[in-house]
């Protein structure tokens, strides 16, 4: 599959974390659609200009998404994220096609460590089946997203 985007303006926003882990791209349009691309299918990216913001502003460490334990996990698994300032957080799970299939949200977390579980059940209550899962956080318009494995 090739993703062809053209006569669009595009707003990338690249954060360099050393513990970051990006499986899938999110491209931001400017029509406010969101646009997902999984890395593996991404062969060439051309650009008519490109502006680099530093990766020193103040944005820098706003959170710190841990992880999830155990992964790989049978039953539950815990999600781990970091704060620097008190905020809304939520967790959307996504399968292996990209599809959502549970939201998550903590309203007003407290600064500091924090910890989610997500009981392997989808939307409907329904379990879901063994199988890779993408979970992305997003806090203060910041994303970060990780891989999971359930087994059974």
């Amino acid at each position: 599959m090739k993703y062809y985007l053209s006569g669009i303006i595009l707003m990338f926003v690249f954060i360099r974390n050393a513990n970051a882990q990006c499986d899938t791209m999110v491209i931001n349009l400017i029509n406010n659609k969101v646009e997902k691309i999984a890395v593996s299918q991404i062969q060439c990216m051309k650009f008519d200009s490109l502006t680099v913001i530093d990766g020193n502003t103040q944005n820098k460490n706003i959170f710190t998404l841990k992880g999830n334990y155990p992964n790989p996990f049978q039953t539950h698994t815990f999600l781990e994220f970091e704060l620097t300032t008190n905020g809304n957080v939520e967790i959307i799970i996504y399968d292996n096609n990209g599809n959502q299939i549970q939201k998550i949200k903590c309203d007003n977390c407290q600064a500091g460590k924090n910890t989610l579980q997500w009981n392997c059940n989808d939307a409907l209550g329904n379990r879901v089946q063994n199988g890779t899962y993408y979970y992305e956080v997003l806090f203060n318009n910041l994303i970060q997203t990780k891989k999971m494995i359930l087994i059974r």
